[in-house]
């Protein structure tokens, strides 16, 4: 649930901007951080795009089960959902 939680949040602030945002370069994407002024055609992408990011954290969470601490968890899950665009 955390890794849901967390790679939610993270992915709508940071994200979907990152990825898909308009007006930036090639690279990654320049609006839309927040999710601001989203088009309503965009939601069932942004949800798509968001359960593989948050998977990508499930993933290793498996694997350091009982093994962090849960700040560091936390940071992980962050790092590895904005990663995983």
């Amino acid at each position: 649930m955390l890794d849901a939680l967390v790679g939610g949040v993270t992915y709508w602030m940071i994200g979907w901007g990152l990825a898909y945002g308009k007006g930036g370069s090639s690279f990654k994407g320049g609006s839309d951080y927040f999710s601001y002024n989203m088009d309503q055609g965009d939601y069932p992408s942004w949800f798509f795009q968001f359960v593989f990011a948050a998977t990508a954290a499930t993933i290793v969470s498996g694997a350091i089960a009982e093994r962090a601490q849960i700040f560091a968890y936390f940071v992980y899950s962050i790092v590895i959902t904005v990663i995983a665009l």
